[in-house]
């Protein structure tokens, strides 16, 4: 049910807003504002969380084919994610 309320508050506030750019770290919540974006032309920037190190977390796999860009913190992660940049620790 959060998913069907997340979905319609991502795609209401993303027609109000029409951003250029989507920028996030995380979460479920996350993935309708990504492909909503996309669909309305957005360029899409993911930072995979800074405590998973050992498997892909659910939000990065459904983000990871779509992202113009996908930011890892560990050098570690990119065995899961082959086109991900690593740029380090957010502190």
């Amino acid at each position: 049910m959060n998913h069907i309320r997340n979905t319609w508050l991502a795609f209401k506030i993303l027609l109000k807003e029409r951003p250029s750019l989507v920028i996030s770290t995380g979460a479920a919540v996350a993935v309708p504002f990504f492909y909503g974006g996309k669909l309305l032309g957005a360029k899409l920037i993911y930072l995979e969380v800074y405590d998973r190190i050992d498997a892909a977390t659910l939000t990065g796999r459904l983000l990871y084919p779509i992202t113009d860009k996908f930011l890892v913190q560990w050098e570690e992660q990119k065995r899961f994610y082959h086109k991900g940049e690593f740029w380090g620790q957010a502190l």
